[in-house]
């Protein structure tokens, strides 16, 4: 019984190590959330988004 208990609060332990994980923008280095950090490339919306419109501008000459 005393083994089972300490499995349990070893996966929880776990638990509560993935909800305090971290995450930072690769540019500017502010904390973003996970489903931030993996939908744009690491970076926060702010700077996806003056990457996306310096790509553009590069590419296109113009702001799309």
């Amino acid at each position: 019984m005393y083994l089972k208990e300490r499995e349990d609060k070893e996966v929880c332990a776990s638990e509560e190590d993935e909800k305090e994980e971290k995450h930072f923008c690769s540019v500017c280095g502010r904390e973003i959330n996970k489903e931030e950090y993996e939908a744009s490339d690491g970076m926060c919306w702010e700077c996806w988004g003056d990457r996306f419109t310096e790509e553009s501008e590069t590419m296109f000459g113009d702001v799309m």
